[in-house]
């Protein structure tokens, strides 16, 4: 039993199946519920790289119920700006602890970062602090799923990695936490001298973000507003599960990627954060589908056990590869010799590629920090081997900014197997900007909502509105070149030139030679001239660069 201990939160925050909360308690006599925020980088999964508002803000209300929690149970969270390699050894030497609990992430860069905390905190204190570490953020420890692999590797494909999946039993939750020890004696007091002002739950302003209000208020058009915490949390698992036979029968290919509303659980900005536990929301699966004759259930990849599957199969991978966020060095990567242009990456990212449909995707990923994932396809592809052939890092930065279930593993698994570098190497099939999002939308009711300026425009030609005769434009308001730029390039042209550079690509490391030199696609030098003329000066227009990165 420790007389003083320390729960660490980053993600796990929730009450119920947290075994690293509930061991806390269990061998404490006294415990310090904390959380550390860099005000340089908060939240940051890669070093650096801080969030957009919105998930700032679902961190910060997930914080902020915590601490209501703890409260009614005479105890508070303690929340210290600063920098963690610092902050936790100070707070360890100051207290006295004998004991850290935190739950482990399989991100390397928490992982590195971690390693670095815990080396900082053994020089301090040495070894009078036991340093407990639970790896509970996924339904197995990634260890163990290691342990299973031949030659330690991660199997190179989903279906092998189900096998592994199979041959295990996941782990029954454990019970809520309902009461917690009490603060160290005179914590509050120690630590406010030692820390001053660093020690309180900041705004967002406080962190550096400015017209909050105007960022947020949007989050819920897409039909979720995605309120951060375990209530919340839990509320919409409640939900989705009373819907037995939508969620026996779910098959993540058959939704779309352009309903008005979320056409899947919206679970996932829970369970990255650990509001919702993974295992919980397994299991509840499981008492859903035994309702169920097993011939009419989904099976994995496409059922909603197989999504859980890829998060464990996405993180494994992120654990075990070498450099796995980036082309360089990483063992399992395609070498493509991706181009380099921030003019293009911007007006990709800010809804300016002329295109209706991948615009209309775009501006629903900022104002709400979430997209259905064949809408993240539809984006990534364009982004990279589809159209403007940019590198799927750039990418996977822009995503990690704005999502609010931003993943880091996920995340780089993704756009990777999207950009047929990894993962998923057919090439030849190709998102098209125009005709995939009319299979399920054909009059163009999504970019109707996330571009009103298009409401009136005939369904004929939402999806090409460069096609309408002049006539129609004026009519409906929308001159091209005018109120909304041609497209960036021509799909039906570039998409084949970079079919033809992926085949040379991967014949080129085939065959052992060099990589073949980078390539501009050709764009169109209409739609160029109306981008250099309407550059934003609106802050969230602000490039990348300097928005991202403080």
């Amino acid at each position: 039993m420790h007389d003083v201990s320390i729960h660490w939160y980053r993600n796990g925050l929730r009450f119920h199946d947290n075994p690293t909360l509930l061991d806390a308690c269990q061998q404490s006599k006294t415990m310090l519920p904390l959380y550390v925020i860099d005000p340089d980088a908060p939240f940051a999964q890669t070093q650096g790289l801080r969030p957009a508002c919105i998930r700032a803000n679902f961190v910060m209300e997930s914080i902020q119920e915590v601490d209501k929690k703890l409260r009614n149970m005479n105890s508070q969270m303690i929340v210290i700006l600063g920098k963690p390699k610092q902050v936790i050894p100070e707070v360890v030497a100051l207290l006295g602890a004998s004991a850290l609990f935190y739950e482990q992430e399989a991100a390397a860069p928490i992982r590195k970062a971690d390693a670095e905390i815990l080396q900082e905190l053994k020089s301090k204190v040495g070894t009078d602090c036991d340093c407990k570490g639970y790896p509970t953020h996924s339904l197995h420890p990634m260890e163990l799923y290691l342990s299973k692999c031949k030659g330690n590797v991660a199997p190179s494909s989903y279906g092998a990695f189900t096998k592994i999946f199979n041959s295990l039993k996941v782990p029954k939750e454990v019970e809520e936490v309902t009461q917690v020890p009490p603060l160290p004696e005179d914590a509050l007091r120690k630590l406010k001298d030692k820390f001053g002002e660093q020690l309180r739950l900041p705004s967002l302003e406080d962190l550096g973000y400015e017209n909050t209000k105007e960022k947020l208020k949007n989050r819920a058009k897409g039909g979720i507003d995605f309120i951060g915490g375990e209530d919340a949390g839990l509320a919409l698992l409640r939900y989705m599960m009373s819907r037995k036979q939508w969620v026996a029968t779910f098959e993540k290919p058959n939704t779309s990627p352009n309903a008005l509303k979320v056409d899947t659980t919206g679970l996932s900005p829970y369970v990255k954060h650990g509001c919702v536990s993974p295992r919980t929301f397994y299991h509840q699966l499981s008492k859903v589908y035994a309702q169920f004759n097993s011939k009419e259930i989904s099976k994995p990849p496409v059922s909603l056990h197989g999504q859980l599957m890829w998060r464990e199969y996405n993180y494994l991978m992120g654990y075990s590869t070498p450099n796995f966020h980036q082309m360089a060095d990483n063992p399992v990567m395609r070498q493509i010799p991706w181009d380099d242009d921030p003019q293009l990456l911007s007006v990709w990212e800010n809804s300016q590629t002329g295109y209706p449909f991948i615009d209309a995707l775009m501006t629903q990923f900022r104002e709400t920090g979430f997209l259905h994932h064949l809408g993240r396809h539809a984006v990534a592809c364009f982004l990279t081997r589809g159209d403007l052939w940019q590198s799927w890092e750039k990418g996977a930065e822009v995503f990690e900014y704005y999502l609010v279930d931003a993943d880091w593993s996920i995340n780089n698994f993704n756009w990777q197997w999207l950009s047929c570098s990894a993962h998923f190497y057919q090439y030849f099939r190709c998102y098209s900007p125009v005709a995939f999002g009319k299979k399920t939308d054909p009059d163009g009711t999504y970019i109707r909502k996330w571009l009103p300026m298009f409401k009136d425009m005939p369904s004929k030609f939402i999806y090409e509105p460069w096609e309408a005769p002049l006539a129609v434009q004026e009519k409906c308001g929308v001159i091209i070149g005018k109120d909304y730029p041609y497209p960036i390039v021509d799909h039906k042209i570039v998409s084949k030139d970079n079919m033809s550079r992926m085949k040379e690509a991967y014949d080129s490391q085939k065959n052992g030679l060099p990589m073949p030199e980078s390539q501009p696609v050709e764009t169109n030098e209409k739609r160029i001239t109306f981008a250099d003329s309407s550059n934003s000066e609106d802050a969230s227009q602000e490039p990348d660069s300097k928005r991202r990165k403080k």
